[in-house]
């Protein structure tokens, strides 16, 4: 996880000063600017996760979402964590 972080990190210092991150899974997604705790709460969910940065005050942009990608002009897909998930025995 930190080292999304700090690629992340390095990789917006030049571009626009107001963003969020967006983290979406295959059952929800959640928008803020602290990348470290949006990716806290989807690692415990023990399931595949996209980190997105999207243009933008988080309280004031409004998009959809469409197959878990924001639909804003300028957001890119920062991080894909793959996580594995077992399966349950009946």
């Amino acid at each position: 996880m930190s080292e999304v972080i700090n690629m992340t990190e390095k990789l917006i210092k030049h571009k626009q000063p107001e963003f969020h991150y967006l983290v979406t899974n295959v059952f929800e997604w959640q928008s803020g600017t602290d990348l470290h705790a949006l990716m806290k709460r989807f690692d415990k969910h023990g399931y595949t996760y996209w980190v997105w940065y999207v243009p933008g005050d988080d309280a004031t942009t409004n998009y959809s979402i469409n197959f878990y990608q924001p639909q804003v002009e300028g957001s890119f897909l920062l991080a894909e964590v793959e996580k594995k998930v077992k399966a349950k025995r009946w």
